[in-house]
């Protein structure tokens, strides 16, 4: 909560850096982990509420399972 103000002033670029660090985070986990993740419920619902914050077309380079599954997560 206290960490939503700092997000909102931040450059852009900043943001951007933080998102491909994060990103390489993710996949050196996964290269760890020797297989890929099991999503839970909750992990899919979240997924498929942010998914309505982005374009579609950003989907595939946001998200760590394809458009199709989030698409299939999504509550109607």
């Amino acid at each position: 909560m206290f960490g939503l103000p700092t997000v909102l002033i931040r450059s852009e670029l900043s943001k951007d850096v933080e998102l491909l660090v994060l990103r390489h985070e993710n996949q050196v986990l996964r290269w760890q982990l020797g297989g890929r993740p099991r999503w839970g419920h909750a992990d899919r619902l979240w997924f498929a509420a942010l998914s309505r914050l982005i374009r579609r077309c950003r989907w595939a380079e946001a998200f760590p399972v394809t458009p199709a599954t989030i698409l299939r997560w999504a509550p109607l």
